[in-house]
């Protein structure tokens, strides 16, 4: 990165932080005073100052000390905001946590450092769960796509392969809620478009699944369509199903949406959604969420103006 691009995006965390910031060099100058005024009450104070200087000017210094604390706090509760990588929302009713973290959702040390127990990882993908990644039915750039090409250099599947063994779970697990459609419809890929929120559990290796959440649908023109109403269904649905399929195990969960599935939804507004939606459910959460911002973003989502749950 550009010396340029370093100052901008270093400028860009600030701005996005301010409130964080600001709430934290509030809580340190208060911090500060209360344990001046504590300190007071067993030395006297009164001594600092000449007797002779008017009231204006102890004003003033008064004034120009709390400004130097709170300037100093500003400083200290940058460096700690813009350094922090991870927030925890609260807890679950069953004493899990919601963990909202910079990082690499791929990487198993997102959870903890040389983490290696089973985990799930979310990948959204369209609702006909196509799986011929060529730019035109499946873009390389989204999650759907780079996940599927990890898939395929790693030789685990091929796309056909991969596309059967999806057909296999849908149809073992009786998932009926699907409309056929036809080739004027969608002229390329799967004609089967399953009811949005539709999840398969893919096994990937022993200690990895990847949860396939059925979100966006294609047109004729193969241009990915998510409206709003079909993306607060989808949150809810994966959350029921990670209540019902997670065996207690965490699952890491992106910032889907905001991409080629043209929900028109920011980054921060889907990060503070999910985040909500997860306090609404915290009565049915039985596995550690941890909720990944990708690490190149941290100047375009903040998460430490998340609200923690009472």
């Amino acid at each position: 990165m550009s010396l340029k691009k370093s100052i901008n995006s270093f400028f860009s965390r600030l701005w996005i932080n301010k409130s964080a910031i600001f709430k934290l060099a509030c809580t340190y100058t208060g911090v500060v005073f209360t344990f001046w005024g504590f300190v007071s009450l067993f030395n006297p104070l009164d001594g600092i100052l000449p007797n002779d200087i008017s009231f204006f000017c102890k004003l003033l210094i008064g004034f120009l000390v709390l400004l130097t604390v709170f300037i100093l706090s500003v400083f200290v509760a940058g460096y700690y905001v813009l350094s922090s990588n991870q927030v925890c929302l609260g807890e679950s009713s069953t004493k899990k946590s919601i963990y909202v973290k910079y990082g690499d959702m791929y990487s198993p040390d997102i959870i903890e450092k040389g983490y290696n127990e089973r985990r799930a990882v979310v990948i959204p993908v369209n609702r006909c769960f196509d799986t011929i990644v060529d730019d035109h039915l499946v873009s390389r750039n989204t999650l759907h796509g780079r996940a599927f090409q990890e898939l395929y250099s790693n030789h685990r599947f091929t796309p056909e392969r991969l596309n059967e063994r999806i057909r296999d779970i849908l149809n073992q697990e009786n998932r009926q809620m699907y409309e056929e459609l036809t080739q004027e419809e969608k002229p390329e890929g799967n004609l089967r478009r399953y009811e949005v929120g539709t999840t398969v559990n893919l096994q990937i290796e022993d200690k990895l699944s990847y949860y396939l959440l059925g979100l966006s649908y294609f047109d004729e023109h193969l241009n990915a369509h998510t409206s709003k109403n079909d993306y607060v269904l989808a949150v809810q649905k994966l959350i029921e199903f990670c209540n019902q399929n997670s065996q207690g195990y965490p699952v890491i969960l992106p910032l889907f949406g905001s991409g080629l599935s043209r929900t028109n939804i920011n980054l921060n507004d889907i990060l503070h959604y999910i985040a909500e939606a997860f306090a609404i459910n915290k009565d049915i959460i039985n596995n550690d969420f941890f909720i990944v911002v990708w690490k190149g973003d941290k100047d375009k989502v903040a998460i430490k103006e998340l609200r923690k749950w009472q």
